[in-house]
């Protein structure tokens, strides 16, 4: 009996499917690139089944990434593409932001805080000195 899916491993099953999809919908490379903020170059390679121009982790971030928005792949097929990468299963990605994790406040919301507390000690600091002419 003949297998029905693709053969090679969840990685290249994944790439056809996000291909045969993104061509199905009428996108061209660019187009998803732009949708995904994703370079044309990364989307063409991931579609072509290179998965050693980059890092594992980020390769695998694009996939999700690409997958995600196309609807493409289930949680099963993701978690071959990351055993077939040799990601350890702490390399999660959840759907908050890299730079935020739940119950932290984000990257900006903190250069902000720094930011201000920066600007009243330079302003407490300057009042001081000014203090000490008059």
């Amino acid at each position: 009996m003949a297998d029905e899916t693709p053969s090679g491993g969840p990685l290249v099953q994944l790439a056809l499917a996000l291909k045969s999809e993104r061509v199905r919908r009428a996108l061209s490379i660019e187009d998803i690139g732009r949708l995904v903020n994703i370079s044309s170059s990364h989307i063409e390679k991931l579609e072509n089944g290179e998965f050693t121009y980059l890092p594992p982790l980020y390769v695998f971030a694009y996939l999700r990434k690409y997958a995600s928005e196309l609807g493409v792949g289930d949680e099963s097929l993701l978690a071959g593409c990351r055993q077939e990468l040799q990601l350890p299963e702490s390399a999660r990605f959840d759907t908050a932001s890299s730079h935020e994790q739940p119950g932290r406040p984000g990257r900006k919301v903190g250069r902000r805080k720094l930011l201000v507390i920066s600007a009243i000690v330079l302003l407490l600091l300057s009042l001081l000195l000014l203090a000490r002419f008059f």
